[in-house]
């Protein structure tokens, strides 16, 4: 990754680069605001550590230099003299964190390593706006947006419930982006990503001092989305103990940090996400019904892939055109067979199964119309149902070569039957595996031919 340092102690500017190339990270530097803004614009770094008190324009002005010359990088602030509400404001302007100085390296090494994870992501599944399309032309597609479009304009509370991978997350971003808020936060919290015993302080922040490695002030992602809007991810999955501070905040607009006293008010719009049964959960006592109410204000369901089969075509044909764009690969397409076949699957993961197929796809694709072949190829092995493998009975032996024999064919099928290659991702011999080959009987399936061979 590239880095950027922006700080007027020269010191800290050594130490930093030196511990961040130590990490194999290329880092560049700059002593004050307007240099960092000039190697922001010139160098595009994927990172910038960047100072809150700068001679000139302070670190908040070049924040929003940044920001607006590059609304993708990322941005950790840093100061010793600053506020919970400078902190706060720099949150909400797009910062990814803000750390106290004196520096504990450790955590700038943590917060480095998260942004890396994060951007890592981004890039493998393709985080540019082109994928946050709402591309569909069913029936069932057009209620949902038409549903957006009547939904976003009000304050209420809005609760999308749908099966993994239906795309609730692009539809809470629309529906912020369409309502007056649009200018504000839009702050994502994934409920079943975080610890128990740190969704509280996550949620509505803490005081310095009042748990363990609570070293100084911050704030929670409800204070960071005032005035406008926070999404709920899997709410289901929220701690109940947790769940009567939200509703609090819910009801009253108010809320208090962990380990405070200072009750702070926030005007914050609420959307949350599910893709479990919440009636259930409350008659499981997991869930409480008094919150359930709260946020099923207006409900929005959204339907899976397998319910709305027109949007497969121009959702793949979408995917395609992402993926070689961003892979500076010539543009590909799908020919009728292909996209007839890829029509046919019941997408248990929805819309992201769709996704990866298509790049999977394109990937190992060697020409640039994508065939049927093709797709049974990628498909391989891989698509049988894995239970039958345990349900049916037979000698232990023969279950071990049997699925020996299943990971290994699949293992060919994705490096295009290319044995070394394969053999070097297995961390085995080339003639090791040319003997597994054997002693197993795998056979390559036979290309089907095309009209014109």
């Amino acid at each position: 990754m590239h880095l950027l340092i922006v700080d007027d102690e020269r010191n800290i500017r050594r130490t930093l680069r030196d511990i961040l190339e130590d990490d194999g990270h290329r880092v560049s530097e700059a002593p004050d605001g307007e240099q960092g803004i000039e190697l922001a614009d010139a160098e595009h770094p994927d990172i910038v550590l960047l100072d809150v008190r700068l001679p000139g324009r302070d670190g908040i002005e070049v924040l929003d230099e940044i920001k607006r010359c590059d609304p993708a990088v990322e941005i950790i602030m840093i100061s010793g003299h600053s506020g919970i509400e400078t902190a706060v404001e720099a949150t909400k302007r797009g910062a990814y964190d803000f750390l106290e100085k004196p520096l504990s390296l450790p955590k700038i090494r943590l917060a480095v390593e998260h942004l890396v994870e994060k951007i890592e992501l981004r890039r493998q599944v393709g985080g540019s706006q082109r994928r946050k399309e709402m591309i569909g032309q069913s029936s069932a597609m057009e209620r949902l947006k038409e549903q957006i479009a009547r939904v976003a304009p009000t304050n209420a509370s809005v609760l999308i419930s749908g099966e993994s991978g239906t795309g609730k997350e692009l539809v809470a971003s629309h529906i912020h982006l369409q309502s007056a808020r649009a200018a504000g936060p839009f702050v994502q919290v994934n409920c079943a990503a975080i610890p128990r015993d740190l969704i509280e302080s996550e949620l509505f922040g803490h005081e310095k001092g009042s748990f363990t490695g609570a070293t100084a002030q911050r704030p929670g992602k409800f204070e960071v989305a005032d005035g406008g809007t926070i999404f709920l991810d899997e709410i289901g999955d929220m701690a109940i103990e947790v769940q009567a501070k939200v509703l609090r905040t819910l009801q009253e607009g108010e809320l208090q940090r962990v380990g405070g006293t200072q009750t702070l008010h926030v005007d914050v719009r609420v959307i949350s996400a599910t893709n479990k049964d919440l009636e259930e959960e409350v008659g499981e006592g997991r869930f409480r019904e008094d919150l359930l109410y709260r946020l099923n204000v207006i409900p929005i369901s959204v339907p899976p892939l397998r319910e709305r089969p027109l949007d497969i075509p121009p959702l793949a044909d979408h995917f395609l055109k992402v993926f070689c764009a961003e892979n500076g690969r010539e543009p590909m397409a799908l020919d009728d067979e292909a996209m007839t076949r890829i029509s046919m699957m019941p997408y248990k993961g929805n819309i992201r199964e769709l996704q990866n197929l298509v790049d999977r796809l394109a990937l190992f694709s060697t020409t640039s119309t994508v065939t049927e072949f093709d797709v049974e190829q990628a498909l391989g092995p891989a698509t049988h149902d894995p239970s039958a493998h345990f349900t049916r009975c037979r000698p232990l032996a023969d279950a071990k070569n049997e699925l020996e024999k299943l990971y290994i064919e699949t293992q060919l099928q994705l490096h295009g039957w290319d044995v070394p290659t394969t053999a070097a991702a297995l961390g085995i011999l080339p003639n090791n595996l040319h003997r597994k080959i054997t002693q197993l009987s795998i056979e390559r399936p036979h290309r089907k031919k095309a009209p014109d061979e």
